[in-house]
């Protein structure tokens, strides 16, 4: 038996699909992450194109003739894998922005330490609310939601058309971001508002006994209720961080409709 032959339209829309799929691997979360190797990432990127690119449909009329032409053409895959791996890693980066909210109203903004993932300081309470969200994205199947998204994509904007970014398309990212901030504060709502009540509740006594160091008795009480409150509130985040899953995912579908030029 003699080698398969793979004609120039068939390579090119190949290497379209490893554009694509390398991005959505390179920005998404945990797939993306800088703990894992790029070995490993660029070997998951090519056995995931060597199993979508068979299924996926593609016209050999539509492959450009020119340089130039297929250039245009993989700047839109690229772009369109950014956007795919951009909408999933916001539910992950609501972990960072709960957790520098409960790190400012714990006091805990110094106690500092380093990310491997970012390669920069992130308070520790941020580093905690960051892998436990990292726990619950995987037990919610986060990362099948990556993979369909993107063979999804394939099929409702297959590789080899020209796609239009209409206003539609980023205003739902716009839209993906500002559910990102409300999630963060729902997530850090219960320590904010113990922690408030607290906070008066210490500036009345500081009122009425002037001679007691408030400020000294106050900051230990501010971390234990503050860990306490996170502690009893984590019963409620699978089904806030499953619900937010499950708009990103609708927000990626309607994403791709915007870009879907049939």
């Amino acid at each position: 038996m003699g080698a398969p032959i793979i004609n120039a339209d068939e390579f090119a829309a190949f290497v379209l699909v490893l554009l694509r799929v390398s991005m959505v691997v390179a920005i998404s979360p945990i797939l993306g992450s800088s703990n894992v190797v790029t070995e490993v990432k660029v070997a998951l990127s090519l056995t995931l194109t060597f199993v979508i690119a068979p299924l996926v449909p593609f016209d050999a009329r539509m492959m450009p003739m020119t340089w130039f032409g297929f250039v245009f053409l993989a700047l839109g895959e690229v772009f369109l894998g950014l956007c795919i791996g951009f909408m999933v890693r916001l539910v992950l980066e609501t972990a960072n922005l709960a957790g520098e909210y409960l790190s400012f109203q714990m006091s805990m903004t110094m106690v500092n330490l380093m990310d491997p993932i970012s390669g920069s300081q992130v308070p520790v309470v941020s580093r905690l609310v960051y892998i436990v969200f990292t726990l619950l994205f995987l037990f919610a199947n986060g990362h099948l939601v990556i993979i369909q998204a993107m063979t999804d994509s394939f099929r409702v904007a297959p590789p080899g058309f020209m796609y239009l970014w209409t206003s539609s398309v980023f205003t739902e990212m716009m839209s993906a971001v500002v559910r990102m901030y409300v999630l963060a504060v729902k997530i850090a709502a219960p320590v904010v508002g113990l922690l408030f009540c607290a906070k008066v509740s210490f500036g009345i006594v500081a009122k009425a006994v002037p001679q007691m160091q408030v400020l000294f008795v106050g900051m230990p009480l501010y971390i234990l209720a503050g860990l306490a409150m996170l502690g009893l509130s984590m019963d409620f985040w699978p089904r806030l961080i499953g619900a937010d899953l499950f708009r990103a995912q609708e927000a990626l579908r309607r994403v791709l409709q915007f870009l879907s030029p049939f």
